[in-house]
């Protein structure tokens, strides 16, 4: 999809969400959340040659290990920028910055194995 299409989708959906607001409040939240898997679908699509190419990038260079932390930490990123701007969408900014505080902790955690290998490299240069 281009980004017209997806552009076409986003304010569709939000002429409808203020169209249902007054109608239907209790459908609000479904199209919300159903229009934001579509798009987050849709961008998946897109960005598939990105993640091919970021791929190819850490082959070449001899860093594959370091390739599977990279692409979930980004996923992290991804998955809560989008689950906290749901949130506050619908008015729970403290859920929002919770699941954002959560997304920071967890791609912490998932780093640290790599922080560990940064600081042996440095050791090892100190040593020289």
């Amino acid at each position: 999809m281009s980004l017209l299409s997806l552009s076409g989708i986003a304010l569709l959906a939000a002429m409808l969400i203020s169209f249902l607001r007054e109608l239907r409040p209790s459908f609000v939240p479904i199209l919300r959340l159903g229009t934001t898997v579509v798009l987050m679908g849709a961008a998946l699509l897109l960005y598939a040659p990105i993640l091919t190419r970021v791929k190819a990038l850490f082959s070449q260079t001899g860093a594959t290990e370091y390739m599977d932390t990279v692409l979930r930490a980004l996923g992290i990123a991804i998955v809560c920028e989008l689950t906290a701007l749901l949130c506050q969408d619908l008015g729970e900014s403290s859920l929002a910055q919770g699941i954002q505080l959560f997304g920071k902790l967890e791609i912490l955690v998932l780093s640290l194995p790599l922080l560990d290998k940064v600081l042996e490299m440095a050791k090892e240069l100190l040593q020289y």
